[in-house]
């Protein structure tokens, strides 16, 4: 046992983990009685020949029943536009840190837009990584997008 070893209790331990995922995810944790909430949000941007708009979305992202042995249920409702959904999922899965053997992933699938959701036991930190760089991977580049305004 990770935490026992290290002399950390139960509550430093949740308190460190929670501290990297929120510096993984660049975003703020709300921890209520061992629930962990991660506070973020995405801006989808929906364009068609004449005309663009943004969408802010939060992200459903939380964290429960942490471990001694630093693992916990992870869990994340990530809403992607269709055309985003096969680099997301590739980055999951071809990411550095491999998915554990407890890993389930389902996608909604609704005209514009698709809920993959993903759960996990793993410990947060390898959970928060591997989405984050998902993440980066399908967030719009400066530049990149083309707002026409007539």
């Amino acid at each position: 046992m990770k935490a026992l070893k290290e002399g950390m209790n139960h509550m430093q331990l949740a308190e460190t983990a929670m501290e990297r995922v929120s510096a993984l995810l660049d975003a703020e944790v709300e921890s209520i009685g061992g629930t962990h909430a991660v506070k973020k949000s995405r801006t989808l941007y929906i364009c068609n020949e004449k005309l663009c708009f943004a969408c802010t979305l939060e992200l459903d992202i939380s964290i429960k029943q942490l471990r001694p042995d630093g693992k916990a249920l992870n869990f994340a409702e990530i809403l992607l536009l269709p055309e985003e959904v096969e680099a997301f999922t590739s980055a999951l899965v071809e990411n550095k840190i491999p998915l554990p053997t407890s890993f389930r992933q389902w996608t909604v699938v609704n005209p514009h837009i698709v809920a993959v959701n993903l759960e996990t036991l793993e410990p947060p930190e390898h959970f928060a990584g591997r989405l984050a760089a998902a993440l980066e991977l399908v967030e719009p580049k400066e530049g990149l997008l083309d707002f026409k305004t007539s």
